[in-house]
């Protein structure tokens, strides 16, 4: 899924209300102090548009925003609205699931189960992990011999016939290590391959 969720999108346009009817008086002939326009126009639009790209930075300054208009606002249709936002973000699988780096599922490419082996080459070792999934994105490699995020690897992938090539050979960035000890090994994002690995890569993943 690359869309973001529909739920995301509504609760970050919340704090579109403000600015709008900030906007439309400002139609009619009225003036603000630049107080009023700080927290009733640019702060509002700054956080909407961090909402929208995930952005931790914008996630905790959301609550404190929310406070300050507290203090001023307290009984205002903006701060009820703005809780009400506040609400949806605060509950902890939100947070985790929106603005968890590593969990940005609707950015991610689909995955699709795999069971083969590898190879994967470092500066300094070889070894032989098994392909638990894989995308045009990235894999799961299920190995013992993590290495450190961030880290450049190359992969290896045999491939079936009657796939042109015998194998893919692709450049990839450790992204995660799992610390679960039923499901050791590492989550991979590709960031280099040939046309014709990737092209041989869909034709792969279409098989799967």
């Amino acid at each position: 899924m690359r869309q973001r969720p529909l739920a995301l999108i509504i609760a970050s346009c919340v704090f579109l209300f403000s600015p709008v009817s900030l906007f439309w008086k400002y139609l009619q002939g009225q003036t603000f102090p630049a107080v009023d326009l700080l927290l009733g126009g640019i702060l509002p639009l700054i956080l909407c548009i961090g909402l929208l790209r995930v952005n931790r930075i914008a996630w905790y300054t959301l609550f404190g925003f929310v406070f300050l208009l507290g203090i001023r606002d307290l009984k205002g249709l903006h701060f009820l609205a703005y809780v009400i936002s506040l609400s949806y973000f605060i509950n902890p699988r939100i947070k985790q699931l929106y603005f968890d780096p590593k969990l940005q599922w609707w950015r991610q490419k689909r995955r699709y189960e795999a069971n083969g082996p590898t190879i994967v080459e470092t500066d300094t070792k070889t070894f032989y992990p098994h392909l638990k999934n894989i995308s045009e994105g990235g894999c799961f490699l299920e190995t013992p011999h993590t290495q450190e995020e961030f880290e450049h690897i190359w992969i290896t992938i045999p491939l079936p016939s009657p796939l042109p090539q015998s194998s893919l050979k692709l450049k990839g960035e450790v992204r995660w290590v799992s610390s679960d000890p039923e499901k050791v090994g590492m989550g991979i994002q590709f960031i280099s391959a040939s046309r014709s690995d990737r092209l041989n890569l869909k034709k792969f993943i279409a098989q799967q």
